[in-house]
């Protein structure tokens, strides 16, 4: 899981790189967005506040604010 500029996120976003490894086939690569909802809207700011987390902050955040994907497209 990378941003646009390349940054790896996986270790920000644990729920979301646990259930692809769980659910996805090897090799695939799905082009979409990490969203965060918040009183029914997207929450841009928690979802930058969650991309800086790591450990045992990122698990706790993804409790607090959980990301979803969504994809766009399948690229490979």
């Amino acid at each position: 899981m990378r941003s646009r500029l390349g940054t790896g996120l996986s270790g920000a976003f644990p729920e979301i790189r646990d259930t692809a490894l769980a659910q996805l086939p090897e090799g695939i690569g799905l082009d979409g967005e990490l969203v965060v909802w918040e009183d029914w809207r997207l929450a841009f700011d928690a979802l930058q506040a969650r991309a800086g987390a790591r450990g045992a902050r990122a698990v706790a955040a993804s409790w607090e604010r959980p990301a979803h994907f969504v994809a766009f497209d399948l690229l490979h």
